[in-house]
């Protein structure tokens, strides 16, 4: 019965920092995915099958948890390599119920919405383009196992083919195929009367440029590689399924909004997601929790270290395009400062390199 009752117990996709000790030192890395009764660290400081030790987790919302876990099995690295995943062990939660694993629980509890619609069903048909096998039958088993109706294709022309016949709810294509990539079938994909309003995801990871390319092509939603089951599911029912009244993302003109009304915008509302800014020659993203900025990436080697300092510069900007994608987001706070306090530090720089008027 124990084992059937595991079998259940559904792992969630959540990125929480962690810290784990080993005889060489305190160990930092993030989870994969969470259950009530366990967890997935990324991470190549292995420890051994059976070892006992404290997991400390902090949650999206700055929760601390400190968790009795025991290793149940590791990942190495060239078993990851093999498999496509990435390398890590797996923890079994032990001992008796905790303030912690209560609190666990109920975070697990609020993340498996995500993956849940009442209102799906098979008729939500979903095409997935995948020139390997193995990974195009794993993610057509993933997706059809959460209700949706799947056709799988190795190239990019049979999908396009097969949609002459039915229009689906959605695509999922690898960006990097021969012939036709992915990039190529989402502006063939524009050029179709009845597939140009066809959401696009595209699996892959080419970098900024590729991943700007991508967007200005129409692509809905990337996926970086390797991705797990329920990170697939949770992506593709997102923009095929959504839930009546979620929030479908927000783009537009850093001349009509600018990037500091943005972030008020969401440190009001409590929005969690991806900001993604372009302007000639440079993007960036800004990566939002809660509200609250705690990571900031940019394509310009200007030298800035310190994602505050990034942020900073990036909130001069009166020129660009933004697209806001919501998504859980969480891991270590880079930036340490809360929206408000942010956007008046940077008034305050901003007064105080402005030139003095002359009389």
């Amino acid at each position: 019965m124990a084992q059937a009752r595991r079998s259940r117990d559904q792992r969630l996709v959540s990125r929480c920092r962690v810290e784990f000790d080993r005889p060489s030192g305190v160990v930092e890395a993030e989870t994969e995915d969470l259950s009530a009764r366990g967890l997935f660290i990324r991470t190549e400081a292995l420890l051994p099958v059976g070892e006992e030790t404290e997991i400390r987790l902090t949650l999206p919302d700055g929760t601390f948890l400190a968790l009795k876990a025991r290793v149940a099995h590791m990942l190495t690295p060239s078993a990851a390599r093999a498999l496509g995943r990435h390398a890590g062990m797996g923890f079994e939660l032990v001992g008796p119920d905790t303030p912690s694993r209560l609190m666990l629980r109920t975070h697990v509890e609020g993340l498996r919405s995500e993956i849940t619609n009442p209102g799906l069903s098979t008729t939500t048909q979903v095409i997935i383009v995948e020139p390997a096998p193995p990974l195009l039958a794993r993610m057509g088993r993933a997706l059809e196992a959460a209700g949706f109706k799947v056709s799988s294709y190795a190239a990019a022309t049979e999908a396009l083919v097969a949609c002459s016949v039915w229009r689906p709810d959605a695509i999922v294509a690898a960006a990097a195929m021969e012939g036709m990539s992915g990039i190529d079938l989402a502006h063939a994909m524009s050029e179709h009367a009845t597939l140009s309003d066809v959401p696009l995801v595209l699996t892959g990871d080419e970098g900024d440029l590729a991943r700007l390319e991508a967007y200005r092509a129409g692509v809905r939603d990337l996926i970086p590689r390797p991705f797990l089951d329920e990170e697939l599911v949770i992506r593709v029912h997102r923009v095929a399924a959504p839930t009546p009244g979620a929030s479908q993302g927000l783009r537009g003109s850093l001349v009509d909004i600018s990037l500091g009304t943005l972030l008020s915008l969401f440190e009001f509302e409590r929005k969690s997601g991806v900001l993604l800014l372009m302007r000639t020659g440079e993007i960036a993203r800004v990566f939002v929790g809660e509200g609250r900025v705690l990571k900031v990436e940019s394509s310009a080697p200007n030298g800035l270290v310190r994602p505050r300092d990034r942020l900073m510069r990036l909130l001069d900007w009166r020129d660009g395009q933004f697209e806001f994608s919501p998504a859980a987001v969480g891991g270590k706070d880079e930036v340490g400062l809360t929206t408000t306090a942010l956007l008046l530090e940077h008034a305050r720089t901003t007064d105080e390199t402005r030139p003095f008027p002359r009389r």
